[in-house]
């Protein structure tokens, strides 16, 4: 089935993400989103995707501290 195609509307536990494949890249699940435009599906992210996502929302928000915050974010992420 394609990664498109599968519909979570729960967050998925920790147990299942971790089994799961990121839907960018395909690497192992470490995080997951959910957009209201995907009609709300969860996604499951590796971290690599999940920072790179984090950063980029960031600065499309225009957050005045976004370099800041991305970087203290994926520096986080990478001790986890």
């Amino acid at each position: 089935m394609s990664k498109w195609v599968q519909r979570r509307k729960q967050p998925y536990m920790l147990a299942g993400l971790r089994q799961l494949k990121c839907v960018r890249c395909g690497g192992t699940a470490f995080s997951q989103w959910q957009v209201c435009a995907d009609n709300g599906n969860f996604r499951p992210l590796c971290k690599p995707c999940d920072i790179a996502l984090n950063k980029m929302v960031l600065h499309w928000m225009n957050h005045p501290r976004a370099k800041e915050l991305a970087s203290a974010y994926a520096a986080k992420q990478k001790d986890a």
